[in-house]
C-alpha cells in the first residue's frame, strides 16, 4: 500500500469531531481579538491624554506668552521715558502710546501707564508740576505712607481717568508688588486686585516694570537709588483671557487661581462647552512675575467628541465575528472531510494516470526545447553570416570610392568632393546600420549600450540617409538636448517611420513634420505626414506581420515595418498611437525612455 492510501484511510477512520489544532486557532484568535482590544483601547486612551497635556501646555505657554509682550511694551515705555531730554510730559505719554498701538498689537490690555515715585519732599513740587497740564489732578486715596507712588499718566486716559492721580501706597497688594519692583529691578505683577475703572468689579492685577535714570529730577524720583518709579499696565482678567484665547469650539476649558484667589474661569454653567464629567483634568502652577497662578484645566465636551471611543468595540465586534466564522468553518470543513477523502481516492488513479501522460510530455518538451535552441544558434549564426556578407560589398565601395580620391587628387572639382565625402559617409552610416540590425535581431537578450545623441540631429541623419531624392522635405520642433538612450532600437523606429512615409505616399511630392520634446524621463515623439493616411478599421491590422494596404507588387515594404517599430516600443515599455490628422495624412505618436544629460557651467 503507498504513503498516500495509507494518510487517506487513516483520514477516513477519524472522527467527525474537530481536531485539537482546531480549537486551538480558535482560542488563539480570541486571544488576538481581545488582545488588539486591549492594545487599542490603550492606545485611544494614551492618545487622548497626549492631546489633552498638549492642549493645556498651549493655553499655558499662550498666556506665558501674552505676558512677556507685555513686557516687552511696558520696556518700551521704560526707555522712551530715558530718552526724552527732559520730563515726559501727559502730551509725550499720549504719543508714545499712539504710537505703539496698543489696541491692535495689544489685544487684552486697559491701558499703558507712568506711575511716578515721590518722595514727601518733592510731593508739592510735583503736585504743581503735573496741575500745570491738568489743573484738577490731585493723588488720592490718603493713607500714611510716607511716600507716594501716583498714577501720572496713563492712555488711553479717558477710559481710565478714574486711576489717574491713584495712588499706589493706598493698597497693600498694589504697594507690595510696587517695591518688590523697584528693590529687584525686574518686572512684576500684583496680587489680585478690582481696578477702579473696572465698573463690574471683576478680579484683575497690575504689571510693573521699573524705570531707573541718573538725571535727577526736583518733582520725583528719589536721588539716593536712581529709582524714578514704574511703567505699568492695568489688567482685567476676563478682558486679557479674551484678547489672549478665543473660547470658541475649544478643546480645553480652565480657571487660573491666584493662590486662593479665583482670577478667572471657564468651568462654570456659562460655559456651552462645559463637560459636567470630563475625560480629562489637569492642575498645574505657573510662576509668572513673581505670582503663582494655578491653572485648572479640563476637557470640554467638543473634546469628548471628537474622540473615536468605537475603535476598541469594532475591533473587539468584528474580532469576534471572525472567530464565530472561523469556528463554522472548522465545522463545515470537518463534515466534508469525509467526502473530501472518498474523492481522492477516486481521482487518484486518474491523478496517476495523468503523471505518466505529463512525464511523456516533458520529455517531449525537453526534445523540441532542444531543437529551438539548436535552430536559435543557426538564426544567429546565419545573421551574423548576412550581415558579413552585406558588408562585403559595401567595404567594396568603400574602396572604390578612397581609390577615386587618392587617384584624382585635386582634379576634381570642389562639389564633386563634397559628394564623394558625403557617399563615404552614407557608406559608413550603412555599415553601421547593418551592425545596429544584427544586434536589433537580438532583442530581449542583448538591448546594447545606451549612447548620448542629439535627438534632432539623429532624425535628420535618418531622414538624409533614406533614398527620396530631393522629393519630400523634414520639418518641425525637435528638442536637439543631449540625452542618454539606446540609440539603435530609437533609429530604427524613427528610420521605419519616416520611411514608410514616403514609401506609402501617394504624391511624387511631400511634407513631413516631426515634433520632439524631452523632459528628463521620457522623449515624447510625433511623426506626421500628408500622405493618403490609414482609415481607422486598418489601424490595427498594420501592426500585424507582413500585412500591407496594397499589393504586393505595387509597395517597395515587406510588410514589417509597423510589426517592427510596435515590437520595439513594446519591448521598452512606450506608449504608442496612430491617428489622421488634419491633413488628412497619417500621425504617429510615440514615447522613449530618456536619461537627460545636464552639462555643467564651465564659466562658473
Amino acid at each position: 500500500m503507498s504513503v498516500f492510501d495509507q494518510d487517506v484511510d487513516k483520514e477516513l477512520s477519524s472522527p467527525k469531531g474537530l481536531h485539537w489544532y482546531h480549537w486551538a486557532v480558535i482560542f488563539l484568535s480570541l486571544m488576538l481579538t481581545f488582545g488588539a482590544f486591549y492594545i487599542s483601547e490603550k492606545q485611544v486612551q494614551l492618545k487622548m491624554e497626549s492631546q489633552f497635556e498638549f492642549q493645556s501646555q498651549q493655553i499655558i505657554e499662550l498666556v506665558k506668552e501674552r505676558m512677556v509682550r507685555y513686557e516687552e511694551a511696558l520696556r518700551a515705555g521704560t526707555a522712551a521715558l530715558k530718552m526724552l531730554p527732559n520730563s515726559a510730559t501727559r502730551e509725550d505719554w499720549r504719543k508714545f502710546e499712539q504710537n505703539l498701538e496698543i489696541d491692535e498689537r495689544f489685544p487684552g490690555i486697559n491701558g499703558i501707564g507712568v506711575i511716578h515715585y515721590v518722595p514727601p519732599d518733592k510731593l508739592p513740587t510735583y503736585l504743581a508740576w503735573q496741575r500745570e497740564t491738568m489743573p484738577e489732578y490731585r493723588t488720592h486715596p490718603e493713607h500714611s505712607v510716607n511716600e507716594y507712588w501716583p498714577i501720572t499718566y496713563i492712555e488711553p486716559q479717558d477710559a481710565n481717568l478714574k486711576a489717574v492721580g491713584l495712588d499706589m501706597a493706598h493698597e497693600n497688594n498694589r504697594y507690595t508688588a510696587a517695591k518688590k519692583a523697584r528693590d529687584t529691578g525686574e518686572a512684576s505683577i500684583t496680587a489680585p486686585i478690582t481696578l477702579v475703572q473696572d465698573d463690574q468689579r471683576t478680579p484683575g492685577f497690575l504689571f510693573y516694570v521699573p524705570w531707573y535714570d541718573t538725571t535727577h529730577s526736583p518733582e520725583y524720583g528719589s536721588d539716593e537709588n536712581d529709582f524714578m518709579g514704574l511703567v505699568y499696565a492695568p489688567f482685567i482678567m476676563n478682558k486679557l483671557m479674551d484678547g489672549t484665547l478665543e473660547n470658541a469650539n475649544r478643546l480645553i476649558n480652565f480657571s487660573i487661581h491666584d493662590e486662593d484667589t479665583l482670577l478667572y474661569t471657564e468651568l462654570n454653567s456659562s460655559s456651552s462647552d462645559l463637560d459636567p464629567n470630563p475625560l480629562f483634568t489637569r492642575t498645574e502652577t505657573l510662576e509668572l512675575y513673581g505670582r503663582p497662578w494655578r491653572f485648572n484645566l479640563q476637557t470640554t465636551t467638543v473634546f469628548r467628541e471628537q474622540q473615536n471611543h468605537a475603535q476598541p468595540y469594532t475591533i473587539l465586534a468584528g474580532g469576534l465575528i471572525i472567530d464565530s466564522l472561523l469556528l463554522a468553518i472548522f465545522l463545515i470543513l470537518a463534515r466534508s472531510n469525509r467526502n473530501a477523502v472518498a474523492y481522492a481516492h477516486r481521482v487518484t488513479d486518474k491523478l496517476k494516470q495523468r503523471n505518466d501522460e505529463l512525464e511523456f510530455m516533458s520529455d517531449s518538451l525537453k526534445e523540441k526545447n532542444q531543437n529551438l535552441e539548436e535552430a536559435n544558434s543557426e538564426l544567429d549564426q546565419f545573421a551574423f553570416v548576412a550581415s558579413h556578407d552585406l558588408k562585403a560589398p559595401l567595404r567594396g565601395i568603400q574602396q572604390l570610392a578612397t581609390w577615386v580620391e587618392e587617384d584624382s587628387g585635386e582634379l576634381l572639382p570642389e562639389d564633386t568632393k563634397g559628394h564623394l565625402t558625403l557617399m563615404k559617409g552614407r557608406i559608413a552610416r550603412l555599415e553601421r546600420l547593418l551592425d545596429d540590425l544584427l544586434a536589433y535581431s537580438r532583442v530581449g537578450r542583448k538591448d546594447g549600450e545606451q549612447e548620448i545623441i542629439k535627438p534632432k540631429d539623429l532624425t535628420i541623419d535618418v531622414f538624409n540617409l533614406l533614398n527620396h531624392e530631393g522629393k519630400f522635405e523634414l520639418s518641425g520642433d525637435m528638442d536637439n538636448s543631449e540625452i542618454k538612450i539606446f540609440s539603435t532600437p530609437f533609429e530604427l523606429v524613427m528610420r521605419n517611420l519616416i520611411s514608410n512615409s514616403i514609401k506609402h505616399h501617394d504624391k511624387e511630392t511631400g511634407h513631413i513634420k516631426v515634433s520632439i520634446s524631452v523632459d528628463s524621463n521620457w522623449a515624447s515623439v510625433e511623426v506626421s505626414d500628408d500622405g493618403p493616411g490609414i482609415s481607422e478599421e486598418h489601424q490595427e491590422k498594420v501592426f500585424e506581420l507582413f500585412h500591407t494596404l496594397k499589393p504586393r507588387d505595387k509597395v517597395e515594404g515587406s510588410g514589417l515595418g509597423l510589426s517592427l517599430i510596435k515590437k520595439v516600443l513594446e519591448r521598452f515599455g512606450c506608449d504608442y498611437r496612430m491617428q489622421k490628422n488634419d491633413e488628412g495624412g497619417l500621425s504617429f505618436f510615440f514615447t522613449w525612455p530618456v536619461e537627460l544629460v545636464i552639462k555643467e557651467d564651465k564659466n562658473e
